[in-house]
């Protein structure tokens, strides 16, 4: 059965599509694979299944495709503003059409890097019990192949994933210390990165993995009870500047324009009210994807 491939986010083009191009016209994609050199490896971390020319033609015909979309939309706010379409018309259709398809380009272009930031935040989110499942099976006496095979079988989310990988290419023959640098090589998670570093230095010095694994067990606590402290001191000041832009600046915007209103002479409309609070509204939702953003990557 083939290999699934993900499709990235926003992309309205399928990758699976992208698969069946002709050879001919790979030439776009390579040219664009030279702007971003280490997009073929991030593809890899974000284990988006597709040679990266291919990825970045199918990124040019989606961005296309936005282009279009916003030419009508371009029209639709012409229209409504001047009620014709005339030269301001023309003109909006061609700067939405251009901005969206220079934007969702690089958008595109930079999503499997996101992604592959998204995957190692979900790595370190597992990593710690996942560690100290290993820890307790290796002191029991299970050797590391047998833990790192019980922990590519248990529910570890992404960690899991990973080790799954190390546990097929010890399979097909390769060596444990290889099979874990692949990993180091691969991951974009600096915590499972350094780990797995740590593991083959000890492989090849002969030394107590069982005491490599427990210092390692320490640190990530540590880190992320500091991550925590961190957070919650953070929190306090974005709080406060929340309730300062939700509850604050929308009545004190208003109450200065009604102000500045009586005193030139001219009123108020509902439209300057409706303006401002969802402007208020647009900033508080900006706000909290931001906080929501910053929460540390902890196990749940």
């Amino acid at each position: 059965m083939p290999e699934k491939t993900i499709t990235p986010t926003m992309m309205l083009y399928p990758l699976e599509n992208a698969k069946k191009f002709s050879e001919k016209y790979l030439f776009i994609g390579r040219f664009l694979s030279k702007l971003l050199f280490s997009l073929k490896y991030d593809l890899q971390k974000a284990e988006i299944n597709i040679d990266v020319e291919r990825y970045c033609l199918a990124s040019l015909i989606s961005a296309m495709i936005y282009s279009i979309m916003f030419i009508f939309v371009g029209m639709a706010f012409g229209a409504i503003l001047t009620r014709e379409i005339g030269v301001v018309t023309l003109g909006l259709m061609g700067i939405l059409s251009v901005s969206s398809f220079f934007g969702m380009l690089l958008f595109h272009l930079i999503f499997p890097k996101l992604a592959s930031f998204q995957l190692a935040g979900l790595v370190d989110q597992d990593l710690l019990f996942a560690l100290r499942t290993m820890l307790i099976q290796l002191s029991s006496g299970l050797s590391l192949f047998e833990a790192m095979k019980n922990i590519s079988k248990s529910n570890y989310g992404q960690v899991s994933k990973e080790f799954s990988l190390v546990v097929r290419d010890i399979n097909s023959g390769m060596g444990e210390t290889e099979a874990l640098e692949k990993l180091a090589f691969r991951t974009k998670s600096e915590v499972l990165k350094k780990t797995a570093w740590q593991v083959i230095t000890t492989l090849r010095s002969g030394g107590s993995i069982v005491n490599a694994l427990n210092s390692q067990v320490e640190t990530l606590v540590s880190q992320q009870m500091d991550s925590i402290k961190s957070y919650a001191a953070e929190l306090n000041l974005w709080t406060l500047v929340y309730l300062i832009i939700a509850a604050a600046m929308p009545s004190l915007g208003i109450t200065f324009l009604v102000i500045a209103s009586s005193i030139g002479g001219s009123g108020i409309g509902p439209e300057a009210v409706i303006l401002i609070v969802l402007l208020s509204m647009v900033i508080q939702m900006a706000m909290i994807m931001l906080i929501r953003l910053k929460v540390p990557k902890v196990v749940k």
